[in-house]
């Protein structure tokens, strides 16, 4: 009809060729119904009721590389990879004192007094933070763990016994008597219809052992998991900074750039410490510190409370507290958290907040996007191989010999007692 949409177009300008066209245009269709124009702007050549549009995308100003071209042919997008700031807690608080500090002295700027005291009282939250951790674990092994174990052994004796009708074996004598049924719940011994004969908080006791709903059990101690391979994950990225991202270098005062928008140009390259700095440099010596020193302990402490946050959950007596347990195991995680927002003077975080570092930076690659199933089939895999599957025992050894024969059991118990 000789229509056009939208505003006129200014033939006067070059056209560009189709075969100028750069990798960054991208050509979308949609199929109109109205006489509406669908998109504003430039004319568009309507084809069989289709809209043609062509859209230019801009390279945005701070884009390194955007476009990688591949094997065969296609583009991949890339950019500047941001740098991150480190975690505001008590770890990234000891980091950034020791960093800030050290940069200082090596500067000859500051009072001398003034940058060892805050490294001082820094690393004395650090060992506070680590003690009250380590503490904690040693009484709730001791004094919370042991004793649910304890029960929940003697539980299973006593419905292995009944079962079995006696014909049972000594696994353990020490510290008690633990049996376990001859030939297993598929065995000559084993009669299901015994389970009546036991006092109903024999019976209770029995059927609330986390390993007869293991379907439960797992997806419990799988959350747990998680949250262990969290803290583990933080350190592993950390390491990579510090050691792989960040350069080697004699002189601390080297160590640091400003960046962002309040930086002075009249310093002459110098980072105050409440302005935005980026982390580029680290001697040996401080290198060696901030992994032995912070990101060590941080590791070893987590991988301890997985197993020990592993052995009380299995030896939980109760579906409810089963929950409630794991709930509570996370607040020795958070101790880092608690110290730094309780003690740290406000001047210190806003120095942390303004620190940044070096991450590695990942392509897009199939690899990368696939590293999630890598780390939840991780987890997975720890718990089955802790709770162990029905003809296997497991790592764990609060239940030693466990023979899977409580589920088909308790299955009418806990259908009666859990019903609503």
């Amino acid at each position: 009809s000789g229509r056009s949409f939208g505003p006129k177009a200014d033939h006067s300008a070059p056209q560009r060729p189709e075969s100028q066209t750069p990798p960054m245009a991208k050509l979308t269709h949609s199929t109109y119904t109205t006489g509406v124009p669908i998109f504003p702007g430039p004319p568009v050549e309507i084809r069989k009721r289709q809209v043609v549009h062509r859209v230019e995308l801009q390279q945005p100003a701070d884009m390194e590389d955007p476009m990688t071209t591949c094997e065969d042919g296609s583009y991949t997008l890339t950019g500047k990879w941001p740098n991150m700031p480190l975690e505001q807690d008590t770890f990234g608080m000891t980091i950034c004192c020791l960093v800030r500090d050290f940069y200082y002295l090596s500067k000859g700027t500051g009072t001398p007094w003034n940058r060892y005291s805050r490294m001082l009282t820094t690393m004395f939250l650090l060992v506070l933070c680590i003690s009250l951790q380590i503490f904690l674990l040693v009484q709730v092994k001791h004094f919370v763990c042991a004793k649910a174990v304890h029960d929940i052994r003697l539980a299973y004796d006593s419905f292995q016994t009944t079962m079995y009708n006696g014909h049972t074996e000594d696994l353990f004598t020490v510290p008690f008597r633990e049996r376990r049924g001859i030939g297993g719940p598929f065995g000559p011994y084993f009669n299901a219809s015994r389970f009546d004969d036991m006092a109903p908080e024999e019976q209770a006791a029995a059927c609330r052992i986390p390993l007869s709903q293991p379907v439960f059990f797992f997806g419990v101690l799988y959350i747990w998991t998680l949250t262990c391979l969290s803290e583990v994950k933080k350190c592993k990225e950390l390491v990579s900074s510090f050691l792989l991202q960040t350069d080697t270098i004699e002189d601390m005062g080297k160590s640091l750039q400003p960046a962002g928008d309040d930086a002075d140009d009249d310093d002459d390259g110098f980072c105050k410490d409440t302005e935005e700095a980026l982390l580029v440099g680290l001697t040996r010596g401080v290198k060696a510190i901030v992994v032995f020193v912070v990101l060590m302990p941080r590791f070893v402490v987590t991988s301890v409370l997985l197993w020990i946050g592993c052995r009380w959950l299995l030896a939980t007596a109760t579906f409810t507290d089963l929950i409630l347990n794991a709930v509570a195991l996370e607040f020795i995680l958070s101790v880092k958290d608690l110290l730094y927002i309780a003690i740290m003077p406000r001047r210190n975080m806003v120095s942390l907040e303004n620190l940044y570092v070096r991450v590695a930076a990942e392509r897009e690659s199939f690899a990368v996007f696939a590293s999630v199933i890598g780390w939840a089939g991780f987890a997975a895999v720890w718990v089955l191989l802790y709770m162990g599957v029905p003809g296997h025992n497991g790592w764990q050894m609060v239940l030693r010999g466990y023979q899977w024969d409580v589920h088909a059991v308790c299955e009418e118990w806990i259908n009666k007692r859990y019903a609503v």
